[in-house]
């Protein structure tokens, strides 16, 4: 009786095991079950493919433009203007100013030749034999006149003569009429040919087709002839180094 005893006590407790391996079998699956079994509430997550290559956004690299040179602002000279009309000015280039002239007069005289048998002359007679503004140049002389507005030919109005020392005074032959006796070695100085450009309304420049010799001038209205004084704006030019 006491062996039937002991193996029903031991078939209880294997029968006791065998179920609770069974609970704990069950719970085990219930809770593998729960992990794998996607929840239909809760977002799926699509994780990003992966790639081996690493793809750069290409981004071009601004442009940078190249600064222009500048070029050198030439400043405009701007010519000065005569104070007075019609009074002829030296105009000194690298000062860009204008020089006034001396102003003085001339006398028109007729002068006979041997009792006229060598004709006759006319010619304009000043005091001095040197004009006391002076320039000591050759090249790009040139002179600046400003006009009332009224003068269409000016070189037919002025004109420039080179005068030549004599006796305290500075004579130009004008004109002559020839004598019997013709002495063409009494005529003195010359006219001087020059041109005349505009600068401005009323304003021209005055210049020469040659470079002046040293020596005395001066510029005199001849508009009207029957004068017998005119005025003269006188100048003289020195030479260091004639040629």
């Amino acid at each position: 009786m006491i062996q039937v005893a002991l193996i029903n006590k031991l078939m209880m407790k294997r029968t006791a095991i065998k179920f609770v391996l069974l609970v704990l079998t069950a719970t085990l699956f219930h809770t593998l079950s729960a992990q794998t079994t996607p929840n239909p509430s809760s977002p799926v997550v699509k994780k990003a493919p992966k790639y081996d290559t690493i793809i750069r956004k290409h981004v071009d690299k601004p442009v940078v433009k190249a600064k222009p040179v500048q070029k050198p602002v030439v400043q405009e000279i701007v010519l000065p203007v005569p104070e007075f009309v019609n009074q002829p000015c030296y105009y000194d280039k690298p000062g860009n100013k204008l020089v006034k002239l001396e102003t003085t007069t001339a006398q028109l005289l007729t002068k006979k030749k041997t009792l006229g048998l060598k004709g006759a002359k006319q010619f304009f007679s000043m005091d001095g034999t040197s004009s006391k503004v002076r320039f000591i140049t050759r090249d790009s002389v040139a002179f600046f006149i400003k006009t009332s507005g009224d003068v269409i030919d000016l070189t037919s109005y002025i004109k420039l003569y080179k005068f030549i020392p004599e006796d305290q005074k500075r004579e130009v032959t004008v004109t002559t009429k020839e004598g019997l006796l013709n002495d063409k070695e009494d005529e003195k100085g010359k006219l001087i040919t020059m041109s005349v450009k505009p600068i401005s309304k009323d304003n021209y420049r005055i210049e020469f087709n040659e470079p002046l010799d040293a020596g005395e001038y001066g510029f005199i209205w001849v508009k009207n002839m029957d004068l017998k004084e005119f005025s003269v704006f006188a100048f003289g030019i020195d030479w260091k180094n004639s040629n």
